[in-house]
């Protein structure tokens, strides 16, 4: 019973890492007072107001691309981490669950050298 209580424990941890709708709403009104700031201040600046805004938003899309495919990189860099580092443990010594099978099973060489 104590593992069910861990196994719940982990899983109310694992749920409050997410975000909740007030942050995202939080952080996309932040987003749009930045934008917002920038355009103005530019246009205050003497940049054309179309101007100004089309170049604020072909950079912030310009900086989510490359935030995407970093993450991209980075997601993949650990999938292919955690991939080979199975591949990497030796299988000299392991035991199947099968080798300590009775003799009948066939294919059992290994069991017979294990009790030598």
């Amino acid at each position: 019973m104590v593992r069910i209580g861990e196994y719940i424990r982990g899983e109310v941890i694992k749920k409050s890492d997410a975000m909740n709708p007030y942050q995202v709403m939080g952080i996309i009104v932040c987003c749009t007072i930045v934008f917002a700031g920038v355009v103005t201040l530019l246009t205050m600046q003497g940049v054309h107001i179309l101007l100004a805004f089309l170049g604020v938003y072909l950079f912030a899309v310009w900086c989510m691309l490359g935030m995407q495919r970093r993450a991209r990189e980075s997601f993949e860099a650990r999938r292919d981490f955690g991939s080979h580092s199975c591949e990497r443990e030796p299988l000299i010594g392991r035991v199947r669950a099968n080798d300590f099978q009775g003799p009948s099973h066939v294919g059992s060489k290994r069991v017979e050298q294990l009790r030598v």
